[in-house]
């Protein structure tokens, strides 16, 4: 009697020992989900900055996404220019006010663009996660397939943005991918900025744009800045690498940091990206 009495008692402590230690799990698996999230998302609202404020002829949309959210988003048209069009995906931080510097170059040098917000970001409804932006992406591009038609559609995507603009790019039929500034995967990044051993293991988040690229069947543009201080540089090559396409560039920006290739490489990074869309026209040779 005393032996299973004892017996019986270590038993219930086991189990409440376990029964702690899984609790204790999931909590730290749900503090660490939480900051795994602010690390990533960094949406702001809108502030009233527009495209017309800068000389350019837009239509304010809205898009509808499969799951009942609605991202607010600019169609920029370019009066002079019939050829491919740009599907803009932003980074994780700010919203699409805060690319209009990079939305006038793009059209003074004859370029049409379509620029979304994810949903959470600017105007647009929602929370940010993974799949939920990829949903919003494949809304934006099935808004543009029907307002342009057959003319070429090009997913343009920098730093988080060319990781959703990746996975897009295999689930839509686009004519041409643009990546800038674009890392590898969530996980890979994760063991830059945390460099804590299996950090990688229990990041949920994957934003694999590496395996996305290597099942790319259409062609492909890198920009990278060569002095990029939080995607290294390196990370653009290999995205570039792992392309099984024939038709790729890989462009280096000297000196460029994450956010400054466009201001530091100036005509020429605007001539880069005018030369590919010109590549895929129909009418290219």
């Amino acid at each position: 009697m005393g032996r299973g009495f004892l017996q019986g008692k270590m038993t219930v402590r086991r189990a409440r020992a376990l029964f702690f230690a899984l609790v204790g799990v999931m909590v730290l698996g749900w503090l660490f989900s939480r900051i795994e999230q602010a690390m990533i998302y960094h949406p702001t609202r809108l502030s009233g900055e527009n495209p017309s404020k800068h000389g350019l002829p837009s239509e304010p949309i809205q898009i509808p996404t499969s799951d009942g959210e609605t991202l607010e988003a600019w169609w920029i048209p370019h009066p002079e220019e019939e050829g491919p069009v740009l599907l803009f995906f932003h980074g994780n931080a700010g919203n699409r006010e805060d690319r209009l510097h990079n939305l006038v170059g793009l059209w003074q040098a004859g370029i049409s663009v379509l620029i979304f917000d994810y949903r959470g970001y600017g105007g647009s409804t929602g929370r940010p996660t993974e799949l939920g932006l990829t949903r919003d992406g494949t809304a934006a591009f099935d808004w543009l397939r029907q307002k342009v038609g057959d003319r070429p559609i090009v997913l343009f995507g920098r730093s988080l943005g060319g990781t959703v603009a990746a996975e897009v790019a295999t689930r839509r039929s686009a004519q041409g991918l643009i990546l800038e500034s674009t890392f590898t995967s969530a996980r890979e990044m994760a063991r830059r900025v945390l460099p804590l051993p299996g950090i990688h293991l229990v990041t949920r988040s994957r934003f694999d744009a590496l395996e996305a690229v290597s099942q790319l069947t259409i062609p492909l543009l890198v920009i990278h800045g060569t002095a990029d201080e939080l995607v290294p540089f390196e990370m653009g090559k290999r995205l570039y690498e792992a392309a099984p396409v024939a038709k790729k560039k890989f462009r280096a920006v000297e000196g460029g940091r994450h956010n400054d290739t466009y201001f530091l490489a100036g005509p020429q990074y605007y001539e880069t990206l005018k030369a590919f869309l010109r590549s895929l026209s129909p009418n290219s040779a």
